[in-house]
């Protein structure tokens, strides 16, 4: 038998195992309906209730219909008991089912609804479902940065409740929508943390999504081995999946990116006969989505080995197919290699028109990396017809995408990516609290002698603090210019004893708990103790990397590089990075400015300059305040950029002493906000470097302007006007 004939028999026996397993799994999903059914007419009142909404949950996919029917009616007899479990559950249900109907909207006002309930009587479990799946909704409505809030809430709650599945469900979530904008980084890390919460929650399903993103991932990262690897553990694992409940969706998507992979290697009979094992399931399935996508990867093959007429009729095909569905982020591929294919068979202009439409809708979806692709297939037609122009221009347009991927744009804005790490910050914070609450309450309760030890440690660190005080104090006044000379370490020190005492703190106790009784604990604590220290030195990690530019330029290591500016391009830059945080607090920032007015300043540390004093007008602002920017021409060789806030000011005995840095004083914002004192430090630095001054106005509770003046140059052909 040869090596083709092998292949062939394996997978016909594979079709045979997945139309049997797939038959078994039918029957045995309708054994559980009936026998939820049967149960149904047997019990009465709150039991009832339940018994309908399990299952309406259940028969969602089948017969949404019926579905929506039970589930409104067991909402009015909830309302009519008053259960407000029942009613919970009930809107919960409503919701999942308006999400299959693709009413995100209502399904949203349903969720909501639930999610009041939730927190009003305090059940984590169903918080965690219920704001994961607005989360589902919010991404479907292209709302990314709403999802990645939502799948953060939802981690928060499972976490409280142990609800590991729904827990790995959010991590993998996010990891998609991270992958999608080019954080793979960040992905990869989400993917290993939903992972270990399906093996928690003994989600063999979630392990085997886990396996796919991977294998995307890698496919992305153009590594086919490590690629194919996962994928085929995937399939390994949805095989076994199909074998118990006959869902072979997730076999079929294993199937197309195989069979991409083959493809690009150059496989293409290999790479066919997995697209057509993806269409028998996808046919079985009345899957019009997946069908659309065997039409799109069928013209590829095609084009790859040469057969452009042939290619052209399945991508037209793919096409009508998505243009049916409403499937805007499938098109652009299939609109690229249908041009392609023109241009093969000599439609150059037609081709080129229909690239560019393709393009054009990448574009307007913001998908980066078929952008990327499409300008990569531009680049090669351009250089094969000997358009060495377009082909530079297209060349340059890649590496303008990728440096956007690079440093994780995508379609996720810089602003909006801030506000992730923010929110995935001050998850970590909640999550370590809760961690440590039940730490120290587990503590207390099996070892007082900890306890003893603890207060001993504290008394002992105060004792020690003391006693370096004094040594400070008095090296202090006795050598006042070595003082002076070393400010810079006393303040690092300063920072680094304020902010790394909470979680240095931890890991000494942690650890001396961990050793005295490690074999009271069990497996679980274990983990419980040993995430504790790797957040708390993770946290110290943070705080050291961010010290460490401010280090930098106590140490001259920041070099001052002058060049022409555009004053008003570099503030509308500044000023977007911080619209976030203006929007959150609703401060209504207005700028009067110059538009011609060029500077020669270093880049960098003009955007330093003006994002510390935004930043702080912003903190320092109550929520509704106006924050005021103008700049005008100071004389002929300068601008005065002043940034006027209706904050709570700085009192004059303090107005003197922000510049020093042995200023100990740290005012908090107006919501709590934290500050280290290095923001005017840097900015009164920076200023400096760049040959201007800086000058403060400020009065309590009046407001605060922050003044300070940059050298002008001439822009070519144009002059400077006031």
């Amino acid at each position: 038998m040869n090596k083709n004939s092998t292949l062939w028999f394996f997978l016909v026996l594979i079709q045979l195992l997945i139309m049997s397993s797939a038959i078994y799994g039918e029957i045995i999903n309708d054994t559980k309906i009936d026998s939820l059914r049967k149960e149904l007419n047997k019990k009465i009142g709150t039991d009832k209730i339940s018994s309908q909404l399990d299952l309406a949950l259940q028969i969602i996919n089948k017969n949404k219909n019926e579905a929506q029917i039970l589930a409104n009616s067991a909402l009015v007899a909830a309302k009519t008991i008053g259960n407000k479990n029942l009613k919970m559950r009930s809107f919960y249900v409503l919701g999942r089912i308006y999400t299959e109907l693709e009413n995100e909207e209502l399904s949203l006002t349903y969720l909501d609804s639930a999610l009041q309930i939730s927190e009003a009587i305090r059940d984590n479990w169903y918080k965690g479902e219920i704001l994961y799946h607005v989360g589902v909704n919010k991404r479907s409505m292209g709302e990314d940065l709403q999802a990645l809030e939502s799948f953060k809430a939802a981690i928060m709650a499972c976490r409280l409740s142990d609800n590991y599945k729904i827990m790995g469900s959010s991590y993998s979530l996010m990891a998609t929508i991270f992958r999608m904008n080019g954080l793979y980084d960040r992905a990869i890390e989400y993917i290993i943390k939903s992972k270990l919460n399906y093996e928690k929650a003994d989600y063999l399903e979630g392990g085997a999504w886990a396996a796919y993103l991977l294998g995307r991932i890698y496919s992305d990262l153009k590594n086919p081995q490590k690629a194919l690897e996962y994928f085929q553990e995937a399939l390994n694992l949805y095989l076994r999946l199909a074998a118990i409940d006959g869902n072979k969706n997730g076999v079929a998507i294993c199937y197309e990116q195989i069979g991409l992979l083959n493809i690009e290697s150059g496989n293409f009979e290999v790479a066919r006969e997995n697209i057509e094992n993806a269409l028998k399931i996808y046919s079985n399935n009345n899957s019009k989505y997946g069908i659309s996508n065997i039409y799109k990867y069928r013209g590829i093959i095609e084009y790859s080995m040469g057969n452009y007429t042939e290619a052209e009729n399945q991508l037209n095909e793919a096409l009508r197919s998505k243009e049916e569905m409403g499937d805007l982020f499938s098109m652009p591929s299939i609109e690229m290699y249908l041009g392609l294919s023109q241009i093969k068979r000599g439609g150059v202009d037609e081709g080129f028109k229909t690239i560019e439409k393709g393009l054009a809708l990448a574009i307007s979806n913001n998908q980066k990396k078929i952008q990327l692709d499409i300008y990569s297939k531009l680049t090669e037609t351009y250089l094969g017809i000997n358009d060495l122009e377009n082909a530079m221009v297209c060349q340059n347009k890649q590496i303008q995408i990728q440096n956007s991927i690079a440093s994780g744009a995508a379609n996720i804005k810089m602003e909006q990516l801030q506000a992730i790490y923010e929110i995935d910050e001050k998850s970590s914070q909640i999550a370590e609290l809760e961690k440590q609450n039940k730490i120290n309450a587990l503590s207390i309760k099996q070892n007082s002698i900890i306890r003893n030890i603890m207060i001993i440690g504290i008394i002992l660190a105060l004792f020690i603090s003391i006693i370096i005080y004094w040594f400070y104090y008095k090296l202090r006044h006795k050598n006042r210019e070595l003082y002076v000379a070393n400010a810079a370490k006393d303040k690092f020190f300063a920072i680094i004893a304020h902010d790394l005492r909470g979680p240095t703190g931890t890991l000494a106790a942690l650890l001396e708990h961990l050793n005295s009784s490690f074999d009271d604990f069990s497996s679980k604590e274990l983990k419980e103790i040993l995430l504790t220290l790797y957040k708390s030195a993770e946290n110290v990690s943070n705080l050291l990397e961010n010290l460490l530019i401010w280090a930098q330029s106590q140490v001259a290591k920041i070099e001052y590089r002058p060049t022409k500016l555009k004053l008003s391009e570099v503030l509308q830059n500044s000023l977007d990075g911080l619209s976030q945080s203006a929007e959150y607090k609703q401060i209504d920032i207005r700028v009067e400015r110059n538009d011609m007015v060029f500077v020669l300043a270093d880049p960098d540390m003009l955007q330093t300059i003006l994002r510390n004093i935004l930043s702080n007008a912003i903190k320092f602002s109550h929520r509704g305040g106006s924050v005021i920017v103008k700049s005008a021409l100071n004389d002929k060789n300068t601008v005065l950029l002043s940034i006027k806030d209706s904050g709570i000011g700085i009192a004059k005995s303090k107005l003197t002493k922000i510049f020093e840095i042995t200023n100990t004083h740290h005012t908090t914002g107006t919501e709590d906000e934290k500050s280290t004192g290095l923001g005017l430090i840097l900015v009164k630095d920076f200023v400096e470097k760049n040959k201007g001054t800086l000058t403060i106005e400020s009065e309590k509770d009046k407001g605060t302007i922050v003044s300070f003046t940059l050298p002008i140059t001439q822009e070519p052909g144009s002059s400077v006007k006031g």
